[in-house]
């Protein structure tokens, strides 16, 4: 009887043990078929590789606008290039000229196929959504400029607001500063940039538009 009582508490221990088994892989299998929770998804910058510099040309201004640069006018006799953004057209750059450089024809001519190359490349990069136009109105003036309007109120009066812009490009992978404008004029600028600037209509001065006499 005793040997039967024993036998059926070792079979009891013996299926407990089991049980627990079970249990226990069971729990491994599920934390392990369990998916890892999914890390945060780092929102992709829309400027790439040029996101520090952008705004750091920016410094934070609101009268400012980066716009993605949607085709490159390359002038590939004068050797100038022209962006088109949706609000407009950068104008032409000065000619590169660096090419001109070269001491030998040989020189000059690879020199100028460099160029003409770099030239299609940042073509095709603004084909991809790789180039910005970026625009900001002037806020400080130079010194040069700040003792020439003191010495005259005239000249402090005939001063135009105007903008610095400078054209951007990530290609592989680093950023590219293309070219830069200062002293932009915002009346050369389209009436919707000059909106987007935070730049309202110019009214027209009395002088610009005196009154009519009444009709006699």
């Amino acid at each position: 009887m005793v040997r039967v009582f024993s036998l059926a508490v070792a079979c009891v221990l013996a299926l407990s043990a089991v049980a627990e088994g079970a249990t226990s892989r069971k729990r491994n299998t599920s934390a392990q078929e369990r998916p890892a929770p999914q890390q945060a998804a780092q929102e992709p910058d829309e400027f790439r590789s040029c996101d520090v510099a952008v705004r750091e040309f920016v410094q934070g201004r609101k009268e400012a606008a980066a716009l993605p640069v949607t085709e490159v006018k390359v002038d590939s006799l004068r050797m100038t290039l022209n962006f088109i953004h949706p609000y407009g057209e950068s104008g032409d750059t000065p000619p590169n000229l660096a090419f001109t450089r070269g001491e030998s024809i040989e020189e000059r001519r690879k020199a100028l196929n460099e160029a003409k190359q770099r030239a299609r490349l940042l073509a095709e990069a603004a084909r991809t959504g790789n180039v910005w136009y970026v625009i900001t109105t002037r806020t400080e003036v130079s010194p040069g400029e700040e003792r020439r309007s003191s010495t005259s109120a005239l000249t402090n009066q005939g001063q135009q607001p105007s903008a610095n812009a400078v054209v951007m490009a990530s290609i592989e992978g680093r950023c590219i500063t293309v070219s830069q404008y200062e002293a932009v004029p915002l009346s050369s600028l389209s009436a919707d940039l000059q909106q987007a600037l935070g730049q309202r209509a110019r009214e027209a001065s009395p002088t610009e538009n005196p009154p009519q006499p009444p009709p006699s």
